[in-house]
């Protein structure tokens, strides 16, 4: 037996004997947990698939068996559950991590490999729109989805009342091994490699009123996700400490994240709208983040790193969207890109020659103060007819319950007045104003950065024009006014691509920040 066959049986060994012992043990003590928490963590590092798949399997087994017991021991039995509970989160994602928890073997021309290589060409589609492009009914759709759920080759997401599906960085990686990548030759996002300085990254979006967030693996698997409830705050102190105490609750959800190996290796991103500092981590105004007041001269980055421990970023929701597509893109050299949100405000966040670009005060990409309609509303900056104060999603929400003289509580519920008869041409007509407001403003934005891509986040019954009829005629808008104002050739050349939004893909965007920033600058 060569010496690293017997380190690992030696290891295999000593790990099935300390399960045991738990077994045998009617209490099982800290120096038990310690002991095979550390032969966990070494097994993790060294690779052994062997020793590792016998911890998971025992801490399971041990659980099961506290489980039964637990009418009889009350809150120490709650403690050791949840101890066990943390090891079997450990134990797992380890094995996640070895090179044979990728292995997947598709029939290129099978339903599997079919859906995988639509969602890895069009991120965001529906059960129903996979049924369609696959020829399966939507039943089926789920069966594949969870399959591919459970290799952790694909996720979805809850968007409005439909499944959202994408890709995992491990979906496309397998992609590229196998040769079925769609984007061989296309302009669509490629998963960079793997950070060296880092093994996992916290990415919190904040907006008035909430707060969410995701914990993620290095090839960018969430393993966690959270959101909260955020109380007014009136200063930068009140902002760190609830910010802090909700990355230390994130944080409890991803035990491995948490785990010794870890230590030194998380980083954390944060975003936020509004004008942002991301040299300096501050805030320079973000409104609306608490009641009748904004967030003005925030210090966030810094006093969170020490309030955390955790490497810290803060940047624009926009600039961090960019990012995120930029990540799985790999590094854009002689490209641009710009990634636009369509939210309350509207926002551009531009990458230039694989750099952000934050221009000379850190507003660059503001294109939602882009004036499109000389006589229109009045914006939060004091000017009237903003791209954000017509086609923000407020704004629109506004229009047509101006429009119809319908009480509507929401943009969603305003846009379901589109099935109503008598306020179906109101809200056409709405969609068709606010669209050709955007895409004045995109047009203008064309024919300054001549990007390569535009990529538009938004909400999904304004983007998703596959799926939603409001999104047909919105985006038709769009993309009509782009392709009449938009310099020809700028216009020919520039990929628009749409995208749904909310806040876990802002998490995931701020997640993506701590990678990019942290990566490259070494923490």
């Amino acid at each position: 037996m060569s010496d690293g066959r017997r380190q690992r049986y030696d290891r295999a060994t000593e790990v099935q004997s300390l399960i045991d012992e738990m077994k045998a043990s009617e209490d099982i003590s800290d120096g038990l947990f310690s002991s095979l928490g550390m032969m966990v963590t070494d097994a993790s590092l060294a690779g052994d698939e062997e020793a590792l798949e016998a911890a998971h399997e025992g801490l399971r087994r041990q659980y099961g068996h506290q489980r039964q017991l637990r009418d009889g021991h009350g809150e120490s039995s709650a403690e050791l559950r949840g101890r066990l509970l943390g090891l079997i989160d450990v134990t797992y994602w380890a094995l996640r991590r070895l090179p044979s928890a990728l292995q997947l073997s598709l029939d290129p021309a099978g339903h599997a490999a079919r859906f995988l290589v639509e969602v890895a060409r069009q991120p965001g589609q529906s059960n129903a729109q996979l049924a369609a492009r696959l020829g399966v009914d939507i039943t089926e759709v789920s069966r594949i989805g969870r399959k591919l759920v459970d290799a952790d080759v694909a996720w979805k997401r809850r968007q409005w009342r439909q499944n959202s599906w994408d890709i995992t960085p491990r979906g496309l990686q397998y992609l590229e091994e196998t040769g079925l990548d769609p984007r061989e030759s296309s302009h669509e996002p490629r998963p960079r490699s793997q950070s060296a300085d880092f093994d996992y990254f916290v990415g919190i979006k904040v907006r008035p009123g909430r707060v969410s967030g995701v914990v993620t693996d290095a090839m960018g698997t969430a393993i966690a996700r959270a959101q909260r409830g955020l109380k007014p705050v009136w200063n930068a102190e009140e902002a760190v400490t609830a910010l802090a105490e909700f990355v230390r609750g994130l944080l409890a959800e991803a035990p491995a994240a948490q785990a010794p190996a870890a230590a030194g290796r998380v980083g954390l991103g944060v975003e936020i709208g509004g004008h942002v500092d991301a040299a300096r981590g501050r805030v320079v105004y973000a409104p609306n983040y608490a009641a009748g007041a904004g967030w003005a001269g925030f210090s966030l980055a810094e006093p969170l790193r020490r309030a955390t421990g955790l490497p810290t970023v803060l940047e624009n929701d926009a600039n961090a969207l960019v990012q995120l597509e930029e990540t799985y893109a790999g590094p854009a050299a002689g490209r641009t890109e710009a990634a636009v949100i369509l939210d309350q405000g509207v926002g551009a966040g531009l990458m230039l020659d694989g750099r952000i670009h934050h221009g000379a005060t850190g507003s660059a990409g503001e294109i939602g103060h882009v004036v499109v309609q000389s006589d229109g509303p009045l914006c939060s900056c004091g000017n009237s007819g903003c791209l954000e104060s017509v086609a923000g999603t407020d704004a629109i929400a506004n229009d047509i319950r101006g429009s119809t003289e319908r009480a509507a509580e929401d943009l969603d519920a305003a846009l379901a007045l589109l099935s109503n008869a008598a306020c179906r041409k109101y809200v056409e007509n709405v969609l068709g104003r606010t669209g050709a407001a955007l895409g004045i403003g995109l047009s203008a934005l064309i024919n300054l950065a001549n990007p390569d891509r535009i990529v538009l986040y938004g909400p999904a019954r304004l983007v998703s024009d596959g799926e939603f009829d409001s999104a047909r005629l919105f985006m038709a808008a769009v993309r009509r006014t782009v392709r009449q104002q938009a310099f020809s050739t700028a216009a020919d050349a520039v990929i628009l691509t749409a995208k749904p939004y909310d806040d876990g893909v802002g998490a995931l965007a701020a997640a993506a920040v701590a990678r990019q920033c942290l990566s490259r600058h070494g923490g």
